[in-house]
């Protein structure tokens, strides 16, 4: 998409964080633009007419000249939606960390329809079904899709466990997680596209968990927001 001078978007704010003096540096996600930091100015001064502009996991119109592969400041905008109603749910806010530090580590330029997709989705409906569901699409999108049909190590077709450090099932011998026979038949029909949100069945986020450290070894990232929810 091209952009040009006192151009605007459409998107969210996924971080803020102090930049400068009274300046902060925003993380946006736009619908053209796709993943860019802005500098919001004046933003920490009392009683700014900016702060609006600000606030993490929020949807926004940001007006700003465009520059490309230069550091841009947000001229104006106007909030959008501040999901007031969802803020004091601590899953929700956990989700939004999340999808924030996905995006920022794992952005790629030739992929902006699908991260548009992405955050649209999980915005949209913030759940932990449809983020499992957006995760396991992040992991086949980025081509480290797990063996699914049988032993990844042996070849064999008896499925005992499933191993995120030789990426995917494997026999008995391997074992080590204690994943039930209907959690792995989860896991199965998720990245063979068998399963829709209604039909998942994944209480304390076991496969949830599982996929996002699956993510983690195979792509080398961490996320610290989902480690200090799911270690609690």
């Amino acid at each position: 998409m091209k952009l040009k001078k006192n151009d605007q978007d459409t998107g969210f704010v996924l971080s803020i964080t102090p930049y400068r003096e009274s300046d902060a540096m925003v993380h946006f996600f736009g619908e053209k633009i796709g993943l860019v930091r802005f500098v919001l100015a004046g933003y920490y001064k009392p009683q700014s007419k900016q702060s609006r502009l600000g606030i993490e996991f929020s949807k926004v119109k940001l007006m700003f000249n465009y520059k490309e592969n230069s550091l841009m400041r947000i001229q104006s905008g106007e909030l959008l939606e501040s999901y007031y109603d969802k803020r004091e749910e601590y899953n929700w806010l956990v989700y939004m960390s999340l999808v924030s530090e996905i995006l920022v580590k794992l952005y790629q330029n030739n992929q902006q329809s699908f991260w548009l997709s992405f955050i649209q989705s999980v915005y949209k409906r913030p759940t932990q079904n449809n983020l499992l569901l957006e995760v396991v699409k992040i992991i086949k999108e980025s081509g480290i899709t797990p063996v699914v049909d049988y032993c990844v190590v042996s070849g064999s077709q008896k499925i005992s466990d499933f191993s995120i450090e030789h990426g995917g099932f494997v026999s008995k011998a391997y074992r080590k997680t204690n994943l039930n026979l209907e959690q792995l038949k989860q896991i199965r029909s998720l990245f063979k596209g068998d399963l829709t949100e209604s039909m998942i069945e994944d209480k304390d986020a076991v496969i949830l968990d599982l996929c996002i450290r699956y993510i983690e070894i195979h792509m080398d990232v961490k996320f610290n927001s989902w480690k200090l929810y799911y270690d609690v």
